[in-house]
């Protein structure tokens, strides 16, 4: 692992670096630290398993005396914009010792931080984080940073309380590569900062066939979170009251939630119950009860999902939304109206 030094205090041993791979210290952090919200907040169970699907990490910390403070773990991607390939910077995650929150040492850090993206990203280059509205601390770092766009991105939910099985779907196979791709363009054509051929994993790629045609698709990539609060009366139930009741209890384990993250979704004309099959039978395969969905709100895919099929008893009562903060680097007026008329998309390879 090399570590780069990119500030030093002279009159303290606190410093800033940068390394491609977490510290053993960083990983405890990360691990022990509490996501969220005012609405719910959770711990990433295994965050390592989170942090290596990382495309192109970067991890800042801010030590003092060789004990790290705070932590911002970025991740360097490659999108397309009106064709163009462009490179931007993910933030992914922040964290602060809980003993030495208050200090501003996120503030501290994040300047850093931006400065060093703005200097390596290219021209042009963008920078871009998913806030949830509720996140205090997250929507104060975000306008720290700064924004040029600001996209709604839909939370929704699709859920079943007991998935099946469905013989019509399986994974990709290696000779439908191509064809995938190919879908998931003209699926999303309109939509900016797209990176088909990164984010497609294959291994993660599930697809509903008619004979050998297929008719839908979903990439589905399991999250693990154990959550720790939900508010009111909803929240007391589920934490407190469900796990002890009998015949019930197996509905939702909140101690180990297992979600689907369901993106690159393709649905071919008229398929849509094939579609709807499909992200059952996702569920099913990582035995989970919760799907997440992540489009841009002006998306017509979001749109067609949500006027063809039935989203779960789960999904109204759960479903939000969350802000696509950008920051540009070097960008012209055409492009950057380009991201602001959207619709932008939330590659199948952010990681959250």
């Amino acid at each position: 692992m090399t570590v780069e030094v990119i500030w030093q205090d002279p009159s303290s041993r606190r410093m800033i670096t940068r390394s491609d791979e977490p510290s053993a210290a960083t990983v405890e952090l990360l691990a022990q630290t509490v996501w969220g919200s005012r609405s719910t907040k959770y711990r990433i169970i295994d965050i390592a398993k989170t942090l290596a699907r990382l495309r192109d990490p970067s991890y800042f910390v801010l030590s003092d005396a060789g004990q790290e403070l705070c932590v911002f773990v970025l991740d360097k991607c490659l999108k397309l914009l009106m064709g163009k390939r462009c490179h931007g910077f993910h933030f992914v995650m922040a964290s602060t010792r809980p003993d030495r929150q208050h200090e501003g040492l996120a503030g501290q850090l994040i300047e850093h931080v931006r400065n060093y993206c703005t200097s390596t990203v290219g021209s042009p280059g963008f920078g871009f984080a998913y806030v949830e509205e509720t996140t205090e601390y997250s929507l104060h770092l975000s306008d720290q940073i700064g924004h040029t766009v600001e996209a709604n991105i839909a939370l929704a939910l699709f859920t079943r309380v007991s998935p099946r099985n469905d013989p019509n779907v399986g994974l990709v196979l290696p000779g439908e590569a191509e064809q995938v791709l190919a879908d998931l363009e003209q699926t999303y054509e309109g939509h900016e900062l797209t990176d088909f051929r990164s984010s497609f994993k294959p291994d993660e790629c599930f697809v509903a066939r008619e004979g050998a045609t297929i008719v839908a698709l979903a990439q589905a990539e399991l999250l693990r979170w154990s959550i720790i609060s939900i508010p009111g009366i909803r929240g007391a139930f589920l934490l407190r009251v469900l796990p002890f009741l009998p015949g019930l209890n197996g509905v939702l384990n909140l101690r180990d939630l297992r979600v689907v993250r369901l993106g690159n979704l393709v649905v071919k004309e008229g398929q849509e119950a094939a579609f709807f099959k499909l992200l059952e039978a996702c569920l099913y395969h990582y035995q989970a009860k919760i799907g997440l969905i992540m489009l841009d709100e002006r998306s017509s895919v979001l749109r067609r999902i949500r006027e063809s099929g039935k989203m779960g008893l789960l999904s109204h009562a759960m479903s939000g939304s969350a802000k696509l903060r950008i920051d540009v680097v070097g960008m012209g007026e055409d492009m950057i109206a380009k991201l602001r008329n959207g619709p932008v998309m939330v590659s199948a390879g952010d990681v959250f």
